[in-house]
């Protein structure tokens, strides 16, 4: 989107990628089919956003959210036990994108695989530009 964005800013039509010319508006439709992909069209119907939509991930590799409220302080290692629990998360860190799939569209919800299930600051912060880029424009919203 930040590129597209630099396109019109540049009164550019689009760019080319080796014989391919590729529209401004190619790439933003690609873009929003990212961002619906993440919230939930994809092939397990899940969106990677959780507390968005009806099915996403419950077992986050986060403490915040797999550490119960009432207990006050933890060592690292006192964390593994509620880590390594198959119970759904007791607090639902609402927003937070978890990694998602492979390359294979595989996932697994489970805690202990953070390759599937750990939000990130780079991955929730490329998210929330891609939001505000698609939903600043005048042609319609997502999904």
């Amino acid at each position: 989107l930040l590129y597209s964005d630099y396109l019109d800013a540049a009164n550019a039509l689009g760019w080319y990628c080796g014989p391919d010319f590729h529209s401004v508006h190619v790439l933003r439709e690609f873009a929003r089919t990212q961002i619906d992909y993440i919230l939930g069209m994809n092939p397990h119907n899940m969106s990677y956003v959780v507390g968005y939509g009806d099915r996403y991930p419950k077992h986050v590799h986060h403490r915040g959210a797999s550490i119960p409220k009432t207990v006050k302080k933890l060592s690292c290692k006192q964390g593994w036990k509620w880590r390594d629990t198959e119970r759904q998360d007791p607090n639902t860190i609402v927003g937070a994108m978890v990694a998602g799939p492979n390359e294979n569209d595989f996932f697994q919800d489970i805690r202990s695989n953070y390759n599937f299930t750990e939000p990130s600051l780079p991955g929730n912060a490329g998210l929330a530009a891609a939001l505000i880029a698609l939903t600043g424009e005048s042609r319609g919203g997502l999904m």
